[in-house]
């Protein structure tokens, strides 16, 4: 399932890779043409892997926060006795 996070985290890998591959390029004194495709295809191969890791980081996070709810479930506020419910203690004023 496709959420906006994990086309976040795509976009991420995709311009990551570009600017690693336009820089590699240049730095490594490649014609201008040839980085830019090499880059292009670094964009291309990214996407997928950067789509499926986020796919995999957004499973992983509604896992553990499901577990972490089963574990501490909150409290039902509709069955609080009211006799139960401590009265808030008066602030005793500190003289100096």
């Amino acid at each position: 399932m496709q959420t906006v996070s994990s086309r976040l985290i795509a976009t991420c890998f995709t311009l990551s890779a570009f600017a690693v591959a336009i820089i590699s390029g240049l730095s490594s004194g490649n014609p201008a043409n040839e980085v830019l495709w090499r880059a292009l295809i670094a964009m291309l191969a990214c996407y997928p892997l950067g789509l499926v890791i986020g796919m995999v980081c957004e499973r992983i996070i509604s896992a553990h926060i499901e577990a972490h709810e089963q574990a501490n479930p909150a409290p039902d506020s509709n069955n609080v006795d009211a006799s139960s419910i401590e009265a808030p203690v008066a602030e005793e004023a500190i003289v100096v």
